[in-house]
């Protein structure tokens, strides 16, 4: 702390820190050890959430992808997605892709585990009427049962923005069956 202090920053430990808008919070740690560095996890973890929140820059381009389809029960068919950027509001319209084709339908319900718990342990979960990204989010629906994981999400305002979700997602379906499907006399080859 002291070839800190004398390179010109305030340091003091973290747990003794009063003030640490003004002052750097020194986490001791090992490497020999270990010790303390679950402390400098949180520690940056805590500040990444609280003063360096507001220095976050967002895209306007909406992000979001489905990583997972699973039958909950309570909750039907539900889908864990990866929401990159953007935000997502109960009621919203949504479409992703489908084994039939494309599916339009609109949330019920964002879902996100409590903290400290992970979102694939069976358990109880958060209602959400609002969430922003960065996050992972289990979202439900009507119609998920042919959702297919890995696609891309779309959120739509307009009938306008929903054709043109369909209309991606089916010249997506095309060029994969095109590109990487090979229908042969003798059956079918991916």
């Amino acid at each position: 702390m002291l070839a800190f202090n004398e390179q010109g920053f305030n340091v003091a430990l973290y747990w003794e820190n009063q003030s640490p808008e003004d002052t750097l919070s020194f986490v001791p740690t090992s490497a020999i050890t270990g010790e303390g560095l679950s402390d400098l996890i949180f520690q940056l973890c805590k500040m990444g959430q609280t003063s360096e929140r507001e220095k976050l820059t967002e895209k306007d381009v909406f992000e979001c992808t489905v990583l997972e389809v699973k039958v909950i029960e309570g909750h039907g068919t539900t889908i864990d997605v990866v929401l990159v950027n953007g935000i997502l509001k109960v009621g919203d319209t949504i479409v992703i892709s489908g084994l039939n084709g494309p599916i339009k339908t609109n949330i019920r319900a964002l879902l996100t585990p409590f903290p400290m718990k992970e979102m694939r342990v069976k358990g109880e979960y958060q209602h959400h009427n609002k969430i922003k990204g960065a996050m992972g989010i289990k979202i439900s629906a009507p119609g998920l049962d042919n959702a297919i994981a890995g696609s891309e999400l779309f959120k739509c305002s307009t009938e306008q923005e929903v054709q043109d979700a369909i209309d991606q997602i089916e010249g997506d379906l095309i060029d994969i069956l095109e590109k990487y499907v090979d229908k042969t006399k003798d059956g079918v080859c991916v």
